[in-house]
């Protein structure tokens, strides 16, 4: 009964929050084609699905603002190197983020906007999709003050926010007459820290139970038989592996980095947080 209201208890304090940081890449820092980018120290990687996509800095004056320091961005510009159905995304393995807007160039393969296409916009989670939306309206038609940019807004999309789904991946992918893309100005939130919620910890009389979560290093499992756990990064890394005997195990992980892991036991996988 005493465990069951001190669970209780923990699960009021144990919610989803997000201590963000909020972030504008501009690009204007990149180097013309890398097929990366660094933003507020997070490394991201520019994935081509189809056609190959990479930092352009060939062409001033041609970012979403339209003036002079405003030189580069995300595109398939490379000659012969637009299709219909490009697709690409932006990828790290390092953080999870969250996004809020971006700015998006759409046009035909000889930069026409007035072509008729589509944008569909999804979010990933370790491969996972989260969300997935399709643009069909909405699209500018001519340079006018955004210099041909449309904004996509995460908070309303198609009348729905995904600002706060928290993903590794953004995919845009393009449909109808648009083979062209550009990506510029993406505001995004840098997750600095998750909190579980109690569904997201797992513990069963047969299974392990490892707390606190959060922790600063030390840890306490509890295991019903002897098992070998491996502790895994956000990237799917196996980083360490703890010996367990049956009964109450204590360890420690002050010497990795801040960040989320996860810990396999035989079937069972439990989400950490390193603070």
């Amino acid at each position: 009964m005493k465990s069951t209201i001190l669970l209780t208890i923990c699960s009021l304090f144990i919610s989803i929050f997000s201590f963000g940081q909020t972030s504008t890449e501009q690009f204007e820092t990149e180097s013309h084609g890398n097929a990366s980018f660094t933003d507020n120290g997070v490394i991201f990687n520019i994935l081509s699905h189809v056609n190959t996509y990479d930092i352009q800095a060939n062409y001033p004056n041609t970012g979403w603002n339209g003036t002079s320091v405003d030189n580069r961005y995300i595109d398939n510009s490379a000659p012969g190197n637009q299709a219909t159905g490009t697709s690409f995304s932006i990828k790290t393995t390092s953080n999870l983020f969250k996004v809020n807007r971006f700015w998006v160039f759409a046009s035909a393969s000889n930069l026409d906007l007035t072509a008729v296409g589509n944008l569909t916009i999804s979010g990933k989670l370790s491969g996972v999709t989260k969300f997935t939306q399709t643009k069909t309206t909405g699209f500018a038609t001519s340079l006018g003050s955004t210099n041909g940019f449309t904004l996509i807004d995460l908070t309303n999309l198609n009348g729905q926010n995904y600002s706060n789904i928290i993903i590794d991946q953004l995919q845009i992918t393009a449909g109808g007459g648009y083979q062209y893309l550009c990506l510029d100005a993406f505001t995004w939130v840098k997750d600095t820290g998750i909190v579980l919620a109690t569904n997201d910890v797992k513990s069963s009389k047969k299974g392990v139970n490892i707390y606190p979560n959060p922790t600063s290093g030390p840890l306490t499992i509890k295991t019903e038989d002897n098992k070998k756990l491996e502790v895994y990064s956000q990237s799917g890394q196996l980083i360490k592996t703890i010996d367990t005997k049956k009964g109450i195990n204590e360890t420690n992980i002050s010497e990795l980095p801040a960040g989320n892991y996860l810990i396999k036991a035989s079937s069972e996988s439990y989400k950490i947080i390193k603070r």
